[in-house]
């Protein structure tokens, strides 16, 4: 709270600057005029000066045509200069203005429809999980992380299993795959469902090396009624920028925590296809597969993990959305390749808060033949 009344202050003092730079501008531009008009009446004539030696005022009607039209030429030029200044510092004002009455805090619960709670089951192995995935298109798609749908168990492995009589002997193997079972609810009443807030989601495509996986609803709902899709931000994040984390933190249902953006480009060697944001807000457990939204709304990146230590403090971290934007190409591709072709029409959101693009389709293999053969 602090540090918004200490951002309010200065905003106030940056406007007040502002006003004080406009009024200096026309103030200067009235001298500047005055003493050039004036200036022309004073070579006329030496009556044109009072005995206490000041500039009497112009007396216009006695000046030629030119002298007038030098006159107004000069006016003009000052008040087109200052119409630039003034519609600059008018722009100015105006964004400080809509930045000091923007609080990221709005979208934990406008974006109530879009951001979803995981809960993924293996009955076969009696395992499980509890994550985040997010709305990314109007049709359902999800995106989260692999690692909240891939399963990794131990078990007894049958082929080991020799009986004694008096005991039996066995060893044990490691499996892995994606959970059979993933569901999914909002933090909000379902409008068509008697279960309430349960969809089903359909595994689509995954890649350990992004850490990322795509799902998509499978229930069918009118568009734009049961959810919303999160918009990509298609401008740069800079350190310090403000970052809500939203997600199924410990698996008790939607919360957020804000933060900045601590750094970005962030890299580790146990992923080397990915660069990540570094951010203070807290991710906890459960967290995972969610989403990172900036001030305006879009999305920066995909919360990933955190460092967790008794000498490190607030250090999380999220997929950067140009590595997000690389692995749905891919998985446009790989389905394609496999002749079940996908369209993930994400949306993208500048800083002007205008929703602006969809993702152009990726051509299915004849396609890019045909258009390979053409170049040809």
């Amino acid at each position: 709270m602090r540090q918004r009344k200490d951002s309010m202050r200065k905003r106030l003092i940056i406007f007040a600057a502002v006003m004080a730079v406009i009024l200096t501008f026309c103030i200067a531009g009235c001298a500047l005029v005055g003493n050039s008009s004036d200036s022309l009446v004073t070579d006329r004539s030496s009556s044109g000066t009072t005995n206490s030696g000041t500039i009497a005022k112009a007396d216009y009607s006695s000046m030629t045509k030119s002298e007038l039209e030098d006159v107004l030429t000069k006016y003009i030029d000052i008040c087109e200069k200052l119409s630039v200044q003034v519609e600059g510092l008018k722009q100015v004002v105006a964004e400080a203005v809509a930045d000091n009455e923007t609080n990221i805090g709005v979208y934990a619960s406008t974006l109530v429809d879009s951001v979803m709670n995981l809960t993924c089951v293996e009955s076969q192995y009696n395992v499980g999980c509890q994550g985040t995935g997010f709305i990314i298109t109007e049709d359902g798609y999800v995106l989260t992380n692999n690692h909240v749908v891939e399963y990794s168990a131990t078990v007894i492995d049958p082929s080991t299993i020799r009986n004694y009589g008096l005991f039996t002997q066995y060893g044990y193997k490691n499996v892995s795959g994606v959970y059979s079972s993933i569901t999914a609810a909002f933090d909000k009443e379902s409008k068509y469902f008697a279960n309430g807030t349960i969809y089903n989601l359909q595994f689509v495509y995954r890649d350990p090396d992004y850490d990322l996986a795509l799902l998509k609803i499978v229930e069918a709902v009118p568009v734009g009624e049961e959810w919303s899709a999160i918009p990509f931000y298609s401008g740069s994040v800079k350190r310090g920028d403000e970052v809500l984390v939203l997600g199924n933190a410990d698996g008790f249902g939607l919360s957020a925590t804000a933060g900045i953006v601590s750094a970005t480009g962030k890299t580790f060697t146990d992923s080397p296809k990915l660069t990540f944001i570094q951010t203070d807000a807290a991710i906890n457990g459960g967290n995972s597969g969610g989403p990172a939204i900036n001030i305006y709304g879009g999305l920066i990146g995909v919360v990933n993990s955190k460092f967790v230590s008794t000498n490190i403090e607030n250090m999380g971290f999220a997929i950067e959305l140009d590595k997000v934007k690389t692995f749905i190409s891919d998985a446009v591709a790989d389905q394609t390749a496999k002749g079940s072709s996908i369209f993930v029409n994400y949306k993208e959101i500048g800083s002007s808060g205008t929703i602006t693009t969809d993702t152009p389709p990726v051509d299915t293999p004849e396609e890019e033949a045909e258009t390979q053969q053409q170049a040809a």
